[in-house]
């Protein structure tokens, strides 16, 4: 009971720090082109396609559970709209994909993506994603409520 209160607490807070104000840290708006699976996606940046990875979340792969309904659901949310990019803590990952946030709408995409069970936090980078915090309190919720990949 205790930690369902912190958790609500600490989601209170966070959620009214979003304003509908556009926020100076983001860049955008670039056009996404392609999906390529819940947590990847191709977007046009000053005239080059640019391959990004939504940072702090982790979706099932091909052949896993929820991998169709992930990138099916990322797909309805951002293909062929105008979104807005926010840097984490590191530029890009290992395979020379930009790392960010995606906002479509002063929505964060990926905070979206963990909420409704489509994703999970990617703890094994805590420690370089700055909305680790806000994530986990998302994903408890998705957890509770066995949502998405967390039936499977």
């Amino acid at each position: 009971m205790k930690l369902n209160i912190i958790t609500i607490l600490l989601l209170l807070i966070l959620t009214s720090s979003c304003t509908t104000e556009p926020n100076l840290s983001k860049e955008g708006p670039f056009k996404v082109t392609n999906v390529i699976d819940g947590d990847t996606l191709d977007a046009l940046i000053d005239g080059e396609t640019e391959r990004i990875r939504l940072s702090g979340i982790n979706t099932p792969e091909k052949g896993d559970c929820y991998y169709i309904e992930a990138k099916d659901e990322l797909s309805k949310l951002v293909l062929n709209k105008y979104i807005y990019l926010e840097k984490d803590r590191t530029d890009k990952g290992k395979y020379g994909r930009l790392l960010r946030y995606i906002y479509f709408e002063n929505k964060m995409i990926n905070e979206d993506l963990v909420e409704e069970g489509y994703a999970k936090v990617f703890d094994k980078y805590k420690d370089d994603t700055k909305h680790y915090l806000r994530l986990k309190a998302k994903e408890d919720i998705a957890k509770r409520s066995s949502l998405g990949v967390w039936a499977c």
